[in-house]
């Protein structure tokens, strides 16, 4: 039997991972006091704080992104120091490196600021997580399954010291906000996570469809910035809360200090500036637009290409 389809018997919800997104915290806290919700047959179902002096703090992180620790590039430099880092050599001893973790399954929860619907963050292709994928997008109409697994061969995220992992991304949402509707719908998904998990162990799953659409990523452009690097420009309120949607060459994407509007058509002209790649010959959709997080790097927003998987 391959590793994509062996039964799991172990789980691990995180939430906390950045000390800013606080309805997976909230979560934490509402399953240690009833962790009968929880309770799937035949699963052990554990929960994990990632980061709680950044959720002290209510920062994203304290000196680096937690959720870009975990590569062996990072982990394996020695010269790198700072609480994360520590942080990201402590969990890996305790839950295990990749190939070694004791969970079977990490799902780790995320908000963005982002309308990024229900999404479901994939970084690895096979028959588990396909089958995984098919089946909440036929659960709910808000799902927006996105793959990093072409990017990122070694992947940076918490969740990928499992072999079988997934992040759940909800927004829009503030920063540091308890926001009824949102901690809702992630605690929906997350049932419906686990329930999909039982029936698996199961073979008990019928009716999931027969094509997955996924969004791979591409690449990340950049705010216009002018002479000292300050951002110049906005995003522009014909694509702001517009993610996921496809837009054409004419599609207007900053606005500058000087009322001048950028469209996608130009972005393709400055690509060194911009830092744009996707391939000139797919359909453009974008993610994460005006992710507030992403402000420390200057990242407007991502670029994506549609794709249908036949399962």
């Amino acid at each position: 039997m391959s590793d994509s389809l062996k039964v799991i018997k172990k789980v691990l919800i995180v939430g906390g991972t950045h000390g800013n997104e606080s309805t997976g915290v909230y979560l934490l806290r509402k399953w240690q006091q009833r962790p009968e919700l929880l309770e799937r047959d035949g699963l052990q179902i554990d929960t994990l704080l990632a980061n709680p002096k950044a959720v002290t703090a209510n920062q994203r992180y304290i000196d680096k992104d937690l959720n870009r620790c975990f590569s062996s590039a990072v982990l394996n430099d020695k010269s790198l120091q700072g609480e994360e880092i520590n942080l990201a050599h402590k969990l890996v001893k305790q839950l295990g490196g990749k190939g070694q973790c004791q969970y079977d399954l990490i799902i780790d929860l995320h908000t963005s600021t982002a309308s990024m619907g229900a999404n479901l963050v994939l970084t690895r292709h096979d028959k588990f997580h396909h089958t995984m994928m098919a089946y909440m997008s036929k659960q709910r109409d808000d799902v927006v399954v996105t793959s990093e697994a072409e990017m990122i061969p070694d992947h940076h995220f918490l969740c990928a010291l499992a072999d079988k992992n997934l992040i759940v991304e909800i927004g829009p949402v503030a920063q540091g906000l308890l926001h009824h509707e949102t901690i809702e719908k992630t605690e929906q998904v997350t049932y419906q996570l686990l329930d999909f998990v039982e029936r698996w162990n199961q073979q008990n799953l019928t009716d999931i469809p027969s094509k997955l659409t996924v969004y791979e990523y591409t690449g990340k452009v950049c705010f216009p910035t002018d002479e000292n690097g300050n951002i110049s420009a906005t995003i522009s309120k014909t694509i702001q809360g517009k993610d996921f949607q496809s837009l054409d060459d004419e599609a207007i994407v900053f606005n500058t200090m000087e009322d001048k509007d950028i469209v996608i058509g130009d972005i393709k002209k400055y690509r060194e500036k911009f830092s744009y790649v996707h391939p000139d010959n797919e359909t453009l959709f974008l993610s994460f637009i005006n992710e507030a997080a992403y402000y420390d790097n200057q990242f407007a927003f991502c670029t994506l290409k549609k794709k249908t998987i036949d399962l």
